[in-house]
């Protein structure tokens, strides 16, 4: 059964055993301020298709190392997406 959880990760990760998982497909935040650079440069999220947003923190920093940690305990291969 696959379940969807929208909570802290760390938090989540903290309920499974070693190796719970085949494969962990994760998309952290890169720490690049994506959400106020969108807003500094004027990007209307509405206008280009989007649904629009409440500005948010979500990409000021990058998760910590134990968080990468975490993710290579519970899982038994990885895929860190992005750039």
């Amino acid at each position: 059964m696959n379940n969807i959880t929208n909570e802290d990760n760390m938090q989540m990760m903290a309920r499974y055993e070693d190796n719970h998982f085949d494969l962990a497909i994760v998309d952290p935040p890169y720490g690049i301020d994506a959400d106020e650079n969108a807003y500094k440069n004027g990007i209307n999220c509405k206008a280009n298709g989007f649904k629009d947003h409440k500005k948010g923190n979500w990409d000021n920093a990058t998760p910590s190392k134990e968080y990468f940690i975490e993710l290579q305990r519970v899982s038994k291969n990885q895929i860190i997406w992005g750039g």
